[in-house]
């Protein structure tokens, strides 16, 4: 339950227990990071920020897919994007998940990671 200053955890086991955690609290700040959500298309998805990102992170919250990391750093937008999934060992991958634009950012179509037909997602986005 977030306030102004914190936040406050259940009594759920899977997030307060007596193992150590991390949080990592988001929020929009206009021209600097946006919070959002789309839905997935059968077609390329268009994704409003207001500025062009560096760095997004994407999860589905409708399916168990994974956490998808992509930034400009490594490539993306080259349509061989360097992927990093948060929840795996696994090391980058080369994909093409769409590209910033001056105003956001697309995801591609087929890959049900970032863009899959009637699901939906969130995202963290940074200039």
């Amino acid at each position: 339950a977030p306030t102004s200053t914190h936040f406050t955890l259940g009594a759920n086991a899977d997030c307060n227990f007596t193992d150590n955690y991390i949080a990592f609290l988001f929020a929009s700040v206009e021209g600097i990071s946006k919070v959002g959500s789309y839905t997935g298309s059968t077609s390329i998805v268009t994704v409003t920020t207001g500025f062009q990102p560096r760095f997004v992170i994407i999860k589905c919250t409708s399916q168990a897919k994974e956490w998808v990391v992509i930034d400009t750093t490594r490539g993306w937008g080259a349509g061989t994007d360097k992927e990093l999934v948060l929840n795996s060992g696994n090391a980058q991958v080369d994909t093409d998940l769409g590209a910033p634009t001056s105003t956001g950012f697309t995801v591609a179509t087929g890959l049900g990671r970032v863009n899959d037909n009637g699901e939906n997602y969130i995202y963290y986005a940074h200039a």
